[in-house]
């Protein structure tokens, strides 16, 4: 959520120095600054994207086409597997904020919720709409506990919209301490929960502008019969406006630049959980950074090197893995070659950056998949695994060549670059540890072919690369190796 000051602490300290510098000229006036300042607190939390207690994200990235659709109050049995529908034959991914109680009476829609790819969110366990009005300890289980809802079904939220969008002051240290952010509105159709459908698109779409988070609610009122037909009707009439307008539904996590859930970690990992958020953090400046300093040069080879040789190596391949795929600086060159790449990151910030750019490139043939590539099964083999300076991240390399060897086909090819041991690499490693909190791991020729062979791999190709040394050795190495055709090691994940 960030650590600058909401508007509250500014505003208040700015009444303190007003009615400090009135008291001194004018006394009979030092207490209007403090009657409008508590009026401000009582007004403030009913609009929702002002962010008066805390930070709040109500709109996302205004340089981009792009609105994100978000739905309210479900799971629902009525709406719920309709709405599902409607989404899939337009092609749109939604957010979706479910309130915890419910989401436990409907698991099923749950789970149809996550495998058509939209995005949950916590909205309370039981969406007390006077919530905000309770003690710290109500407000805090009402949260933990639909949160414990949403990771039964293997995910965590990072997202938390507080029932009708009011916040209060005790919010703020609620979620920093549980991780969450507060994800409200900028467009609200005024519908009442349904009960008002009439003129909701026009309502909803009035000012409507780029970057803008559009609140929806599903359920429908009694005096519906359950007809979910005029709901649908109206959003589709939203969509035609976002249409007319220049603009494009988008997940809300491309949105707004963060990520809104997350796998759940079944083991504790203090590496990967450092390396997740340092580039979900970094994820939105990623691309410019790799582009300066003197790093830039290194990255410069490195896409020359794999470009080089990548035609040959992928000449008879079909589907790839990625590993470590970030932004997709190398994703892209993959997918224009082969018919299938699956692109798995730490990172989901990194990750819908990546996802960005495939649509914008017309690229289909990209699936993200966000988790440790040390643990994660595809259900398929691969004709071949590539890795880009990302494997340096790995604690323990000779456990994830043997996973991954149980990812390709027999004589599948394995392709990576990465971090070669020397002195000149030593400070390097040593800033990345202050800036990162996680030592990277560089390795030598005899040790990374020694990991190799003893994972069912043989060598095709290694040489080094990009800024040489004294030694005349590159400070990467780039490998090629194939998976043996005989018996695979047991794996070590």
């Amino acid at each position: 959520m960030g650590c600058s000051l909401s508007l509250f602490y500014v505003l208040a300290a700015t009444v303190v120095l007003t009615a400090a510098v009135l008291w001194a000229v004018a006394p009979r006036l030092a207490l209007a600054p403090l009657v409008l300042f508590l009026l401000a607190c009582f007004a403030a939390p009913f609009v929702p994207w002002l962010g008066f207690y805390l930070q709040v994200i109500s709109r996302g990235d205004r340089t981009r086409p792009l609105v994100a659709l978000t739905f309210d109050d479900g799971p629902d049995p009525v709406t719920t597997p309709r709405l599902l529908d409607f989404l899939a034959g337009r092609n749109i991914r939604a957010a979706f904020f479910l309130i915890g109680e419910k989401a436990e009476r409907h698991p099923d829609l749950v789970r149809a919720i996550l495998t058509a790819g939209h995005e949950i969110g916590n909205h309370s366990y039981h969406h007390d709409v006077f919530l905000m009005l309770r003690g710290r300890a109500r407000v805090r289980r009402e949260i933990l506990r639909s949160q414990d809802v949403l990771r039964s079904f293997g995910v965590r939220s990072l997202a938390f919209r507080p029932p009708v969008g009011i916040t209060n002051p005790r919010l703020r240290g609620i979620l920093g301490r549980t991780g969450l952010a507060c994800v409200c509105f900028r467009r609200h159709p005024a519908d009442y929960g349904n009960r008002r459908l009439a003129g909701l698109r026009k309502r909803l779409t009035r000012r409507l502008s780029a970057g803008d988070i559009l609140l929806l609610h599903e359920g429908l009122p009694a005096k519906a019969a359950g007809d979910a037909g005029p709901w649908l009707a109206e959003i589709d009439g939203v969509l035609r406006a976002v249409a007319d307008r220049g603009l494009r539904p988008a997940p809300l996590s491309e949105v707004i630049r963060k990520p809104v859930m997350e796998p759940v970690r079944l083991e504790a990992d203090e590496d990967g959980d450092s390396v997740r958020l340092f580039y979900d953090g970094l994820a939105g400046s990623y691309d410019r950074e790799q582009e300066k300093g003197g790093a830039s040069r290194l990255r410069r080879n490195e896409l020359e090197a794999v470009r080089r040789r990548i035609d040959g190596l992928l000449s008879a391949a079909d589907s790839v893995l990625e590993i470590g795929a970030g932004t997709g600086r190398f994703t892209l060159l993959l997918a224009g070659r082969v018919e299938s790449v699956v692109a798995v990151d730490l990172s989901g910030g990194m990750l819908a950056l990546l996802e960005a750019k495939a649509r914008a490139a017309g690229l289909t043939r990209i699936r993200t998949v966000q988790g440790d590539a040390a643990r994660l099964s595809y259900g398929t083999e691969f004709d071949a695994v590539c890795a880009f300076s990302s494997l340096e991240y790995f604690r323990d390399l000779p456990g994830l060549f043997a996973h991954l060897a149980t990812q390709l086909k027999p004589g599948g090819l394995l392709y990576f670059t990465l971090a070669r041991r020397s002195p000149i690499r030593l400070p390097a490693q040593v800033g990345n540890t202050v800036r990162q909190g996680v030592w990277l791991r560089a390795y030598g020729r005899r040790a990374l072919t020694r990991i190799l062979r003893r994972t069912g791999f043989r060598i095709q190709d290694i040489r080094s690369f990009g800024l040489r040394g004294i030694s005349g050795l590159g400070m990467l190495w780039e490998v090629a190796a194939r998976r043996e055709e005989g018996a695979l090691p047991p794996s070590r994940s």
